[in-house]
């Protein structure tokens, strides 16, 4: 799965597949069980039929063959992702930070992971970290600097700094004039921040 555009409405962690049926996913699992365990297991083996259960929203199984990739590649990055994202689909987004660190441990220039993981800070409320990857994101990500200058920015409003919070939305402007999600995100904090004013 490829990093999707960070709006404030769109999640990083898109659905595997969102029209799956439990029957089908039911005997599409032990078709794909018995493949895999009737070959010698490699790592992307069982990735592959982790995901596969994953798309069918499987998720436990999923993490069962990931778990499984791991035990035989500790730092396979395919499989520490996929976990990353199954976790998230099963709302288990502290397993799902190990993994992303994990992946930031082993290549520091995994922006999709730096991304993933500040959307999940801003998520459980540890803004200083969000802010920190976002940054890292605005430093390091020039194609999307204008989406993390958005995302720092709306992370800054929530800790109630709203002049660093309004540069961030200007910049993103500068970047890419006429982006409405700037201008509906400095608008809105503009207007929140005279009402409490």
């Amino acid at each position: 799965m490829d990093l999707i555009v960070c709006d404030e409405s769109v999640r990083m962690f898109p659905p595997f597949n969102q029209n799956s049926h439990r029957r089908q996913s039911r005997r599409k699992s032990s078709v794909i069980t018995d493949v895999v365990t009737s070959t010698s297991e490699t790592p992307d083996q069982l990735v592959d039929a982790g995901l596969a259960l994953a798309k069918q929203q499987i998720h436990r199984e999923a993490i069962g063959y990931f778990d499984r990739a791991l035990a035989l590649s500790a730092n396979h990055p395919r499989a520490l992702k996929n976990r990353a994202l199954t976790y998230v689909h099963l709302g288990q987004t502290r397993e799902a930070l190990v993994d992303l660190d994990r992946l930031i441990d082993l290549d520091p220039q995994n922006l999709w992971a730096y991304a993933n993981r500040a959307i999940i800070f801003r998520d459980l409320g540890h803004y200083g970290n969000a802010v920190g990857d976002f940054g890292h994101l605005i430093k390091h990500d020039r194609p999307k600097r204008w989406q993390w200058l958005i995302s720092r920015g709306t992370t800054l409003k929530l800790m109630g700094h709203y002049d660093e919070a309004l540069q961030d939305f200007n910049l993103s402007l500068k970047l890419k004039p006429n982006n409405s999600w700037a201008i509906s995100a400095r608008d809105e904090m503009m207007l929140q921040s005279r009402h409490y004013s």
